[in-house]
């Protein structure tokens, strides 16, 4: 199963929420989504994330 990985580096926008939403639909895709808005964000589990990932989106 192919794995999603969308990294946040701003406040998801419109368009960014419906697209990671229709793809966590499908039955086939792995969808994870990394917010880095946040206060002290793990990077060593993004880059962890990033490698296991076969496709990195960011917002």
């Amino acid at each position: 199963m192919p794995r999603q990985l969308h990294i946040l580096t701003q406040p998801a926008d419109e368009l960014a929420c419906s697209l990671i939403e229709e793809q966590r639909k499908s039955p086939v895709c792995e969808v994870e989504v990394v917010d880095l808005t946040l206060p002290e964000p793990d990077y060593k589990a993004l880059v962890e994330k990033v490698f296991a990932a076969d496709s990195v989106a960011t917002w």
